[in-house]
């Protein structure tokens, strides 16, 4: 393999630590077991090994990568370290692994392995060789001091070998210090790098140690490799504190710096393709064309202000001009390896052309015919040259072919010899042509006997178009045909001269043809050619001369081989006599990827353009200046379009390239529908085609990836894919997005539900909002309301309002949302409303007449929510001490219990009393005859009342007024009993209509009469009511109060309690109001 002549070599001196893993017999002995150096450098890792005598090593090599089961691969086999690693034996089994231009991605661990010529016979060594590859860096730390600064050349690993240090000061380097470390004063326009003794072109980049306006230069590249004959930039930035006065390149190895431009040596091959005067900072491009070996050396750049000048001794960047040769060299049996080789290692990693017998392998299964080596069969007579992809015309040599004439002793015949520069292999056949048809196939040499006008041409077969020129065996007037070229590759749509030279006596006629045409015809005459084809200089009757066919507007049809051929009256010129082959080509440009951020734009062509063409490029439209190569860099962000031309065929450009332009369409056109199929078409004019669709939805903010490729199909679309969404499109020129567009998904209503508005408890008399909410696109129009086990409620808003809500309002409510596209109803939302205790009333079991002795149970309801969680029973307005329960049980009833019973029933809203319920035991006077007299003697003490009051009216106004307060105060200490007969008896709860028909309903009235003052017990009348079958009557009952006028006739409590002649009973019947 070649490498590259220049660059650091890493010499590290180790101690012998021997690193040895074996067994019987087997083992490798590493040097060392890790190195670190400098990217960029030149590495070598060394060991030894052994194996049992019985055994012969074949192969050895290292490698870096190994995998269970399979054979681990041999790192000088990987292109991507082609012509950087070397591998070096000796006969005491020692190797060596020598790594150059170390990069970053060299950092791993090596190991050796060899394999004999035995089955089992493999073996590598553990732990093998760790390598680390480092690049320098000044790290810049503050001090104690304000005014200073410690500088660090620092690295990722230690270095090996205790290097010693170089300081740099606004590029010139400093005799001191030597160490590691630095520590200097703080200054605006200063700048500082650091390298290694031995490898100062490894510096690390100039850093400011105060601000970042120091005063610097970086280099684009440390090292570059080219071809002899093109062209390089050679480039780096700078800034400078001050105003910059003078900027210039120079070569390192001149003893002054002198201008590059100034330096006859460079006369018309250098400029500045971007110099300005008199700015700060900025690029600085130094362009050199027609490349010679002789350029080969550092060049620098230095920049002056008008107080500072940039040092001469900072390392530049080092170029190395090449040209390309093939090396031989024996391969697998029966095979040899061409490899283009070079004195360096070309910079960015070119593509490598090879050319079998001056056509082009392109073929895409073929083995490495984009790498610098090629596998070819010993047997082969074919001749190979290799180039750069973009520099094709700097191929490197080829074979070729000469007839030689020598006379034979003592005959009349002369020995024609078909020779080379070298010894064709595979022992080849060969092809004599006479006067330019195909006599014999022979081995060379080849016996004729001489004659004035013959002429003798050869080939090797298989490769007839590779011919010898036709040589003449006696003087140099024989008949011959001499092609000016052999190949011509020119423009669809320029003009082409093919032309050759012949010599023949007394011509009669002479034409060109197609060597592909079954019979041999005039191109003159070929309606393919009408108006397209002309001799340009065809003069008829001549001997000899040149003849030039012309043929305009070329097409790629026209490609193919053309032969020329001449009459005279005794001869014609043979027509197998390879002539010229002509290839028309388009132009294309080309997009591939360069270093990191950059594209790099080829104008290719299927073939090698004759003549080595001056290629134009043009950016939108505008000639781009300043570059005449096939090949242009642009950056990775350029969304321009460029397109080509070689110079003198302006009008034959390549199509533009760009980037894409991108638009999205979808089909169907109007409503989606969810369920329905939709189609998203991303759309793109783009050169190069586009290579990948990607396509992208936006959520939350947010940009997500959806799928790839040019459709994004929806077979069944739901609601969840509304949103919005664009495609990007690549090709090889950039990125494009596209608008976005939204996808709007109409659908039925989803997710009906009911919500309340009130999400603790419903109390009543509070204002409630019921809530529908369904999604809906488009929204819902209609709302409908449901009270369950019951119709429809009347609205068609989204919101039904309890303003004031009641205990009838109980119950499950659901909702139905309706669009265009469909009807959903909600599930159903329980409303529970909460009050306090209603309708309490008490009931006694059993019913009918209750027999002294007997057990009585009075039981309390109450409709209430939450239900009643506290009871308590009052007997004549008092409680009872232990009634507190729902069931309240007399287990013996006596006339002492006979009175007023009544309840109070308690949630934790609040509370109700019942109506009062009269129990007592049947007692004398309870026969109609008695009621009777009691309602007489009622009537009659009414009247007395009323006359009595007729005659204290007529008192003094004093003694009125003295007598309706004492009236008021009376009324106002009387207790009535339950006097709220009326409402109660309008608007009946559900409750007490139940009750009716279980037991008695008992109403009470109590009568006053005010003129007296002091208040008397009222007297109460207990009536059976008539059975439930009379439901259109209420019985109502009055009690009368008889105040008598001496408090001495007034009846004691007991009397009261023991005797029944002081109760009246009277009856009204009056008809119920009927509900409605």
């Amino acid at each position: 393999m070649a490498l590259r002549t220049q660059g650091s070599v890493l010499v590290v001196f180790l101690w012998p630590v021997a690193v040895v893993l074996g067994q019987n017999g087997w083992s490798v002995t590493y040097t060392t077991q890790s190195i670190c150096t400098l990217e960029g450098s030149t590495v070598e890792l060394t060991c030894s090994y052994t194996y049992p005598s019985s055994y012969t090593v074949t192969t050895t090599f290292w490698f870096t990568k190994m995998e269970t089961g399979v054979e681990p691969e041999d790192i000088g086999q990987d292109p991507e370290n082609a012509g950087r690693l070397e591998y070096h034996g000796d006969k005491k089994n020692g190797h060596t692994l020598r790594i150059t231009d170390l990069r970053e991605s060299d950092s791993a661990t090596y190991k050796f392995r060899f394999i004999t010529d035995q089955t089992g016979g493999r073996y590598y060594g553990d732990p093998g060789v760790t390598l680390s590859a480092t690049a320098l860096q000044v790290k810049v730390t503050p001090t104690r001091s304000a005014t200073s600064k410690t500088l660090t050349c620092s690295t990722t690993c230690t270095l090996t070998g205790n290097p010693t240090y170089i300081w740099y000061k606004n590029g010139q380097s400093l005799y001191w210090p030597t160490s590691q470390q630095y520590t200097v004063r703080t200054s605006e326009t200063e700048s500082y790098s650091c390298a290694v003794k031995g490898h100062e072109d490894l510096h690390s980049p100039a850093v400011c140690v105060q601000g970042q306006s120091c005063n610097r230069v970086t280099y684009t590249k440390r090292i570059i490799c080219v071809l002899k004959g093109s062209t390089v930039d050679i480039s780096c930035t700078y800034v400078g504190y001050y105003s910059t006065k003078s900027s210039f390149w120079f070569r390192s190895d001149k003893s002054t710096p002198e201008d590059l431009p100034r330096d006859p040596g460079y006369a018309g091959r250098v400029k500045y393709t971007d110099k300005e005067t008199w700015r700060n900072e900025g690029p600085s491009i130094l362009r050199i064309t027609d490349l010679i070996e002789e350029d080969s050396a550092e060049y620098r750049f230095t920049f002056k202000t008008k107080n500072f000048e940039w040092g001469h001794s900072f390392p530049g960047t080092t170029l190395s001009v090449t040209g390309l040769q093939v090396k031989v060299t024996p391969a697998a049996e029966g095979q040899k390896t061409l490899t283009c080789t070079t004195t360096c290692t070309l910079t960015d990693n070119p593509t490598y052309i090879w050319y079998k017998n001056g056509q082009r392998l392109d073929e895409p299964t073929s083995q490495q015919y984009s790498s610098n080596m090629l596998v070819v069969w010993d047997s082969s007579v074919n001749i190979y040259s290799c180039a750069v992809e973009g520099h094709e015309g700097l191929h490197s040599p080829v074979v070729c072919f000469q007839v030689k004439v020598t006379p034979q002793q003592y005959s009349k015949y002369k020995t024609l010899t078909c020779s080379t520069t070298c010894v064709l292999t595979g022992n080849p056949t060969y092809i004599w042509y006479k006067n330019g048809q195909i006599v014999t196939d022979n081995t060379s040499p080849y016996s004729v006997y001489p004659n004035a006008v013959d002429s003798y041409s050869c080939a090797v077969k298989g490769q007839e178009y590779l011919h010898s020129p036709a040589v003449c065996v006696q003087g140099q007037s024989c008949n011959r045909v001499t092609y000016t070229k052999r190949r011509i590759c020119v423009l669809k749509g320029s003009t082409v001269d093919i032309s050759c030279t012949y010599v023949g006596y007394s011509t009669t006629s002479s034409f060109w043809f197609r060597s592909d045409k079954s019979t041999l015809e005039d191109l003159t005459t070929d309606p393919g050619y009408t108006g397209r084809v002309k001799y340009t200089d065809k003069k008829t009757l001549r001997n000899e001369g040149p003849f030039t066919l012309r043929i305009s507007d070329l097409r790629e049809e026209d490609s193919a081989e053309y032969r020329f051929t001449f009459k005279t009256y005794y001869f014609e010129w043979g027509h197998s006599f390879p002539g010229t082959t002509l290839s028309v080509t388009g132009l294309q440009v080309k997009v591939t990827p360069a270093a990191e951020g950059q594209k790099t734009l080829t104008c290719s062509t299927t073939c090698t353009l004759t003549d080595n063409p001056t290629y134009i490029w043009y950016k939108n439209g505008q000639n781009v200046q300043d570059n005449s190569s096939p090949m242009y860099s642009i950056s990775s962000e350029d969304a321009d379009s460029y397109y080509c031309a070689v110079k003198g065929h302006n009008g034959l450009s390549s199509p533009a390239v760009y980037k894409p332009k991108t638009t999205v369409s979808v089909s169907p056109s109007g409503e989606i529908v969810e369920g329905s199929s939709v189609t998203l078409t991303c759309s793109s004019d783009a050169n190069p085609p586009v290579q990948s669709y990607t396509w992208w939805y936006k959520k939350n903010g947010g940009d997500y990836q959806s799928m790839t490729g040019p459709q994004h199909v929806f077979n069944q679309i739901q609601s969840s894919d509304s949103g919005e969404y664009y495609c990007e499109a690549q090709n090889e020129m950039g990125t494009d997005r596209s608008s976005t567009i939204n996808m709007d998904v109409k659908y039925d209503p989803k997710s009906t539900s009911v919500s309340v508005s009130t999400s603790g408890e419903i109390v009543e008399g509070s204002s409630v909002t019921l809530t529908c909410s369904s999604d809906a696109n488009p929204p819902v129009d209609k709302y409908t309301w449901y009270k369950k086990n019951g119709a429809s409620l009347t609205g068609s808003e989204k919101t039904y309002n309890f303003t004031t809500i009641s205990s009838e309002d109980r119950g499950e409510y659901y909702c139905g949302a309706e669009n265009k596209y469909g009807h959903l109803n909600s599930s159903s939302v329980s409303v529970d409303v909460q009050y306090g205790p209603k309708n309490t009333s008490v009931s006694v079991s059993p019913s009918g007449e209750i027999v002294e002795g007997s057990s009585v149970t009075l039981t309390c309801s109450s409709d209430a929510n939450p239900p009643v969680d506290k009871y308590t029973w009052y007997f004549q307005n008092k409680t009872f001490q232990n009634g507190f329960g729902q069931m309240y049980n007399i287990s013996k009833f006596k006339s002492k219990d006979n009175g007023h019973y009544h309840c109070e029933a308690w949630n934790g809203r609040g509370s109700m009393n019942s109506t009062a319920l009269m129990i007592s035991l049947p007692g004398k006077q309870t026969s109609v005859m008695n009621a009777a007299v009691g309602i007489i003697v009622v009537v009659l003490v009414l009247i007395l009342c009323l006359s009595g009051l007729m005659w204290f009216r007529k008192k003094s106004s004093k003694s009125i007024s003295e007598t309706r307060d004492t009236s008021e105060n009376v009324q106002g200490d009387s207790s009535p009993v339950y006097d709220n007969i009326s409402g109660m008896a309008m608007a009946p709860t559900a409750t007490q209509t139940a009750a009716t028909v279980v037991q008695d309903d008992v109403h009470y009235a109590s009568v006053h009469f005010s003129r007296f003052k002091i208040q008397e017990v009222p007297l109460y009348s207990t009536v059976q009511l008539h059975q439930p079958q009379k439901q259109d009557e209420d019985v109502q009952y009055d009690a009368v109060k008889f105040n008598c006028p001496s408090y001495a006739n007034r009846p004691t409590a007991a009397q009261t309690a023991d005797e029944d002649s002081y109760v009246l009973y009277s009856t009204v019947n009056k008809p119920r109001t009927k509900k409605t």
